[in-house]
């Protein structure tokens, strides 16, 4: 998990994302969520969607369905087996008569078979065979809760890259209408003689240059829509986009942790997916070893059957043999293990073996989880730090390029003065974006470990 979690970082700070997408797939398969087609799509609804489609959800739901038949196969242990057998064959030359006498001559013959027979004691193998059966099929469900929420999680990262592109999007926009305005006001000043004509050609260059960013902007906006389209296994990014929520101030106070490092590992050991299928993984290996066990005791078994046969040298008619020769018979069958050259004794050690092994596997699991909790917290509290820096260096920057843009308006500022400050604003404007989703991120990491929906 700790890799998955920082390859979502990773694809967090690219910050590269799509933005024209306006509509959900209509295709078969689209939940509820997404009973609009002409709708956007909200994280929820993007996330139930993958979970349905996503090929590694799918394969674990596969192998659920497995553990299941292995776990019916260990309870019909218990009932009896039933064989039937038809045999016929001809001889040649001497060959046995219906009165046990050789003669020397050439017969048919057929035989009728019917057996059954029921295990009675095993040594409580089959008691413990569905004991584990229960515990497998009950980790393999584990294994794919884990993988639906490695699925939110990333559907969650790709999402906030498209909430981050399309404010990139909207900076790059109001540079542009700046930059924009700023060249009406140059040409404006030029033409009453109280600038040189050269801040007009400086003021469109600053104009093309923040036209060009914008595209950038918009492209990468365009990209992340379709990665985000693809993570969804959608056919086709083509009408897609995304519900942008309201982000204020006030809600993103509400995201902050208000529980301990401590208290989030202390749910997070009893009730994560991961760890819940290692102990149960941890129970099964111990039944295991119950099972190996089993072949040290005696095994008694219940057997029974019907024979009949028909011969061609007997000059009975077919029903009148098959009933006269018949034979039915019952009987138990007790199976005494004295040595097998330690053979079973083996088998206990290296089932007890995987046992020791399996609750090193558990502990390593805890372990792990308690480090990316301790992680997760703190850079949690970290991005609310850097979240509020950047806003308040945000309000500062937009103070200085109100105030040069009030000196541009009347002619007491340069292109250049303008241009920087107006690129200070632009640069905290990406900062304050950049800290923001950054701070939800590791927030809504932090609640997936306390088990709360990832929603925004």
């Amino acid at each position: 998990m700790k890799i998955r979690i920082a390859a979502a970082c990773a694809v967090l700070w690219v910050a590269t994302v799509p933005l024209h997408a306006q509509q959900a797939d209509p295709s078969a398969g689209v939940p509820s969520a997404v009973a609009a087609a002409e709708a956007p799509w909200t994280l929820e609804a993007c996330i139930e969607y993958a979970q349905q489609n996503n090929t590694e959800v799918q394969q674990r739901a596969l192998q659920v369905e497995s553990s299941g038949i292995e776990l019916s196969t260990a309870r019909y242990s218990r009932l009896p087996d039933l064989n039937a057998s038809v045999g016929g064959d001809a001889s040649f030359g001497r060959a046995l008569t219906s009165d046990n006498t050789y003669r020397d001559n050439n017969q048919t013959s057929g035989s009728l078979n019917i057996s059954a027979s029921m295990p009675l004691f095993q040594g409580m193998r089959i008691n413990h065979q569905i004991a584990a059966g229960k515990l497998n099929l009950a980790a393999a469900v584990q294994d794919l809760e884990r993988i639906r929420e490695d699925v939110a999680i990333n559907v969650m990262t790709l999402y906030l890259q498209v909430l981050y592109a399309k404010e990139m999007v909207g900076i790059s926009e109001r540079q542009v209408e700046l930059s924009t305005l700023q060249v009406a006001n140059s040409r404006a000043l030029a033409a009453e003689g109280k600038q040189p004509e050269s801040t007009v050609y400086e003021s469109e260059a600053l104009a093309a240059n923040d036209r060009m960013s914008l595209t950038q902007a918009r492209n990468d906006l365009q990209l992340a829509l379709l990665d985000l389209s693809q993570a969804l296994n959608r056919e086709s990014a083509a009408g897609f986009d995304i519900v942008s929520p309201a982000l204020d101030s006030v809600a993103l106070e509400s995201f902050r942790a208000t529980s301990s490092a401590g208290a989030i590992y202390d749910y997070a050991v009893e009730n994560r997916p991961h760890i819940k299928a290692e102990q149960l993984r941890l129970q099964s290996s111990e039944r295991n070893v119950d099972i190996a066990r089993s072949a040290l005791y005696p095994s008694l078994m219940l057997s029974g059957g019907y024979g009949t046969g028909v011969y061609s040298a007997d000059d009975s008619k077919f029903w009148a043999q098959m009933r006269h020769n018949s034979r039915e018979y019952v009987g138990l069958s007790l199976g005494i293990p004295i040595f097998n050259r330690r053979a079973s004794r083996n088998s206990i050690r290296t089932a007890q073996i995987a046992v020791r092994n399996q609750q090193l596997v558990l502990t390593a699991a805890e372990l792990a989880l308690r480090k990316e909790i301790e992680q997760a917290w703190y850079n949690a509290d970290a991005a609310y730090a850097k979240y509020r820096a950047a806003a308040s260096a945000l309000t500062s920057a937009e103070i200085a390029f109100r105030y040069e843009q009030e000196k541009a308006a009347a002619g007491r500022s340069t292109v250049y003065d303008f241009s920087n400050a107006k690129t200070a604003m632009e640069k905290a404007q990406a900062e304050a974006a950049q800290a923001k989703y950054e701070f939800i991120f590791r927030s809504k990491i932090l609640d997936y470990y306390h088990g709360k929906p990832l929603a925004l």
